[in-house]
């Protein structure tokens, strides 16, 4: 992903992370976003262990109004 943020201008954005893992959580994705994202906000996460992802809906759909995101 660092590459990817680091090819763009994201000042002034809010970055939500989102990602899956095995051991770690988010780990260190938020000060990678911050470091490859100046000016940019790096607000709450949501890391989800990927084994259990597919069945994630309901910890998604709180986490997203907890950010005060729209759930459908």
């Amino acid at each position: 992903m660092t590459t990817f943020t680091e090819a763009f201008d994201f000042r002034g954005m809010t970055f939500h992370p989102v990602t899956t893992y095995a051991m770690s959580g988010l780990g260190t994705t938020e000060r990678d976003y911050a470091a490859s994202c100046p000016g940019a906000t790096i607000a709450e996460g949501l890391a989800g262990r990927g084994e259990e992802v597919k069945d994630a809906d309901t910890e998604v759909e709180a986490w997203l109004r907890h950010i005060r995101l729209s759930v459908r």
